[in-house]
């Protein structure tokens, strides 16, 4: 007796294109029920979603940014445009910059055109083992990262973060 006979048939009783067709819908429904009834995945991932509170710092900027930074609202990451958090407060200080004396020297100094802006964000962080992640942007505890809202467009360092618990569960 041959495996397939001359009508495609496996052992002359199943057509192999019926059995592919049965062993598919079998296969869907076992992964359906999977999901449906075998791992609470949503659960297991709000678990992991925490508040977070954390600071970027944005070095000399206009104080006229730094203003438009103090207006609030929702800030985004530039390059993917994910939502990060939305701006709770921004404290200005004067900037300290570089400049070069007339005999050549290098001096540190505050200036009154520039400034420092801090600026607290709340949003909801997914932590896992390993990594902190807002809509799937990384914040670390010195990334650079450039964000944007609705009246201005920055770029800084992520300074401080808490998380409740220090971000144990």
């Amino acid at each position: 007796m041959r495996l397939l006979d001359e009508r495609g048939r496996i052992f002359g009783k199943v057509n192999i294109v019926d059995l592919v067709i049965v062993l598919v819908l079998i296969s869907a429904g076992a992964w359906f029920l999977y999901a449906k009834f075998g791992r609470d995945l949503k659960n297991e991932i709000a678990a992991r979603e925490q508040p977070l509170d954390y600071c970027i710092v944005v070095m000399g900027i206009r104080p006229s940014t730094a203003d438009a930074l103090k207006k609030g609202g929702k800030a985004f990451e530039f390059k993917t445009g994910a939502e990060i958090g939305t701006i709770r407060e921004v404290r200005v200080e004067p900037a300290d910059v570089w400049t070069v004396l007339d005999q050549g020297s290098w001096v540190r100094m505050k200036t009154g055109d520039r400034v420092d802006a801090y600026v607290y964000l709340d949003a909801t962080a997914r932590v896992g083992e390993n990594v902190i992640t807002v809509n799937g942007v990384e914040i670390r505890v010195g990334a650079s990262i450039g964000f944007t809202t609705k009246w201005a467009q920055v770029n800084g360092y992520v300074m401080t973060m808490e998380l409740p618990g220090g971000g144990g569960e």
